[in-house]
């Protein structure tokens, strides 16, 4: 799917600008009840205006980087939620130098997409939101900051007659209806808690892996306003995973993660896959080890008054690369851990109650 959107973004110096944006996913054309809807990276190009471009040069400004967070609306079984997508990554661009043609410049924007697990037929509406919000690292030729630092750039979908069509894909899903997992119990917050995942990795096989959850998910919230939930895990791998790293010359290991987290809301359930990342950790010389993973928790909007309940889903699926001292792969290659939450463990991370 491919989406041409116009934005009205603000910027210092020259205000608001028009910015013209090419939206890039592949949704898959269907679905079944139980079973995961995963979409691809969100890729988008977005134009920055000459008037931007100049007002960057001006502060003598020779790169841009930065992060992103996109909105996207979701329909299902009556229900309408966005959802706010965080950690895009904003690749490093030049400033193109003044009098060179067209004179604009293009920024290329891309970031891993949640997936979806929905329990009963239906069909599954996705939009482009009307919100996206960008954090831009603008810096010299010798790489010090400008004097325009970090920017924060604001952007809305520009409003046209007729309005511009942010539809993304509509997706039938068939089969009977499934048992969602239960969002347990809420607790105080923040949130701690420690369940048990069954494991299978590489040589070892299915072992039992404990994570701890912490986090804070608000209390309540406004109908149609953002909120924003927090949770992180700390996944400690037993001794047997960490002697087969180790036997296979592993130094490091690092990846990334998929963390289900079950929704209820007005009697509509929904498992989203958060995805996040495994940042290099040390391969200890005995013992267990504790790998964190920071998810890219998305911000959350409801349309009508309810309450929105979460529990630690059915799945947390880690992909990891371990590393030599030197940097270099072992010949365990890049390999898949998937991890199912053991049953009868209360799941409830909080529930927030929209008014």
């Amino acid at each position: 799917m491919t989406k041409n959107l116009t934005y009205r973004c603000a910027f210092p110096l020259v205000g608001q600008q028009d910015v013209a944006a090419t939206v890039k996913i592949t949704i898959p054309d269907s679905g079944t009840t139980g079973v995961r809807i995963v979409n691809s990276d969100l890729k988008i190009t977005a134009t920055l205006s000459v008037p931007i471009v100049n007002a960057l040069r001006s502060f003598q400004t020779a790169t841009t980087e930065g992060t992103a967070t996109a909105d996207v609306d979701a329909a299902y079984d009556g229900k309408n939620m966005t959802i706010g997508i965080p950690g895009l990554k904003v690749a490093k661009q030049n400033v193109p130098p003044a009098g060179s043609t067209p004179g604009t410049m293009p920024v290329d924007i891309q970031g891993p997409t949640p997936s979806l697990i929905v329990y009963k037929a239906g069909t599954v509406s996705l939009a482009a939101g009307a919100v996206f919000t960008a954090k831009i690292d603008t810096r010299k030729a010798d790489g010090t900051p400008t004097a325009l630092g970090i920017l924060n750039v604001p952007c809305t979908v520009k409003t046209t007659t007729p309005p511009q069509d942010r539809s993304l894909a509509s997706v039938p899903v068939t089969g009977s209806n499934v048992t969602p997992p239960s969002t347990g119990t809420a607790p105080s917050q923040p949130f701690d808690k420690t369940l048990t995942y069954n494991c299978t990795f590489p040589e070892v096989g299915a072992v039992n892996v404990s994570g701890r959850v912490q986090g804070t998910i608000p209390a309540t919230g406004t109908v149609n306003s953002r909120v924003q939930p927090t949770a992180s895990i700390a996944a400690t791998l037993p001794a047997t995973v960490v002697d087969a790293l180790r036997n296979h010359g592993a130094a490091t290991v690092g990846g990334k993660a998929v963390a289900d987290v079950t929704n209820s809301y007005n009697g509509t359930s929904i498992a989203i896959g958060i995805p996040g990342t495994v940042p290099s950790t040390n391969v200890p010389a005995s013992g267990d080890l504790t790998a964190p993973i920071s998810l890219n928790t998305p911000s959350v909007a409801v349309g009508a008054a309810g309450t929105l309940a979460l529990g630690a889903g059915p799945q947390l699926n880690g992909t990891f690369t371990p590393l030599k001292a030197d940097g270099t792969p072992t010949d365990l290659g890049t390999f898949n851990a998937p991890c199912t939450l053991n049953p009868g463990q209360d799941a409830g991370l909080g529930a927030i109650v929209f008014s």
